[in-house]
C-alpha cells in the first residue's frame, strides 16, 4: 500500500512538472502590452527601432518577454520588465545599460572588442564579445573567468 501511495504521488509531482510546460504558451503581443520598465528600456536604449516581433512567455508559475528589433536583436525580459538578456546576433549592443565596472574591464581588457550579448541572472553576468570570448561577473561586476 505504502508503494502504490508513493508511486503515486511521483506520477503527480512528475506529471505536475511536465504540465506546467505543456500549459505554457507564447502569444504575441503589442509593445504597448510589454510591463511600463521593458516599454521604458527599449525606447532608452533602442530608440526609434522598428519591432518585428514581440511575445509573452506564459507558464504556470513565470512569465516572460521576448521582443525581436528590426535589426535582429533580441531582448528578453522578466514579468516585471527588468531586461534579462539582450542578444546582438554577433552585432554589437548598447552598452548604457551595464554596469560601468564591466564596460571598463572589456574596454581595458579587450580593447576593440565589441560587447554582442549580454544575459544576467540573480549571482552572474554572462558578456559575449565580438572576438567570440564570453566572460561571466559576479552580480556586482567583478570580473570571474573567460570561458572557452
Amino acid at each position: 500500500m505504502k508503494v502504490k501511495l508513493a508511486l503515486a504521488a511521483t506520477v503527480i509531482v512528475v506529471a505536475t512538472l511536465f504540465g506546467s510546460k505543456l500549459l505554457a504558451q507564447e502569444t504575441p503581443i503589442t509593445k504597448a502590452q510589454l510591463p511600463k520598465g521593458a516599454q521604458a528600456f527599449l525606447n532608452q536604449y533602442f530608440p526609434g527601432q522598428a519591432l518585428s516581433r514581440v511575445t509573452r512567455d506564459k507558464e504556470l508559475m513565470k512569465t516572460e518577454y521576448e521582443v525581436y528589433l528590426g535589426n535582429s536583436v533580441k531582448v528578453e525580459f522578466d514579468r516585471n520588465g527588468k531586461w534579462k538578456e539582450v542578444d546582438g546576433k554577433h552585432n554589437e549592443i548598447p552598452t548604457g545599460f551595464i554596469l560601468p565596472s564591466i564596460a571598463r574591464y572589456i574596454s581595458g581588457n579587450f580593447p576593440g572588442q565589441k560587447i554582442v550579448k549580454i544575459e544576467r541572472s540573480n549571482t552572474r553576468y554572462e558578456v559575449g564579445l565580438s572576438n567570440g570570448a564570453d566572460l561571466d561577473f559576479s552580480s556586482k561586476g567583478a570580473f570571474l573567468k573567460m570561458d572557452d
